[in-house]
């Protein structure tokens, strides 16, 4: 949309004129043309953004590229950049590596969870922090691997099946323990501690970490999704 393209492409102008230590862009649609943008942000001179939050952003090695343009000049003071989840692979890496050994003085926090560095992407930044001059403090690297370079939600696509053991009696599961469905009579279930024996209620098998995404389809009258705890009481009416 062209009001949101806007206003990313317009923001180093307004950082010049406010002063602003920092921007926090994740999740706003920004792309390679809205780095380019940027760029001049962090080039401008006396530059004044400390931090830089850019996540969940399809940007890919391209905008990382331009990013890092502007991260490697002198003028640039960043001292947090957070990519996760930009769909940076190892290309990105050596670009952010080139952009540190170029300006090395500054950069604190470097976060580039969910991409898919690969190892030797891991292995360039590693490297890059043995130079004596490089000032990081704080690389994240985590919840990698190929599944994150889906673009949106989807990298964070999280497979659940539910749990036998947890499901109320007046609920049956079909389907691979992927669907439950509400049922007049008792299913025969044995009896299990960790059993809903009072609410119509039916826990994961996984437990969930990080960020995950998922989706749900329902019919009929409705039904209640939520997040909790595994140590949620099973018996009683409290929760």
């Amino acid at each position: 949309d062209q009001s949101q393209r806007f206003s990313v492409v317009s923001l180093p102008r307004v950082i010049k004129q406010t002063w602003t230590p920092y921007s926090v862009l994740s999740g706003c649609g920004v792309t390679e043309e809205g780095c380019a943008s940027l760029v001049s942000a962090l080039r401008s001179n006396p530059s004044h953004l400390r931090e830089l939050d850019l996540s969940n952003n399809d940007l890919k090695d391209s905008g990382v590229k331009l990013l890092s343009a502007g991260l490697g000049n002198p003028h640039c003071k960043l001292e947090t950049l957070r990519l996760s989840g930009c769909l940076v692979t190892e290309e990105g890496c050596a670009s952010l590596v080139s952009a540190l050994e170029s300006n090395p003085s500054h950069l604190r926090e470097l976060d580039l969870s969910y991409n898919h560095p690969g190892d030797s992407g891991v292995r360039l930044l590693s490297a890059g922090l043995e130079d004596p001059h490089c000032r990081l403090e704080k690389l994240n690297v985590e919840h990698g691997g190929e599944n994150t370079m889906k673009p949106g939600l989807r990298k964070y696509v999280f497979d659940l099946t539910l749990d036998l053991n947890t499901v109320n009696r007046l609920l049956s599961l079909s389907e691979e323990n992927r669907k439950v469905t509400w049922r007049r009579e008792k299913q025969p279930y044995p009896d299990h501690p960790e059993r809903f024996e009072d609410w119509g209620q039916v826990l994961c098998r996984e437990g969930l970490t990080g960020r995950c995404y998922w989706e749900v389809e329902w019919s009929g009258r409705g039904a209640g999704i939520g997040v909790t705890y595994k140590g949620i009481n099973r018996t009683g009416k409290g929760d």
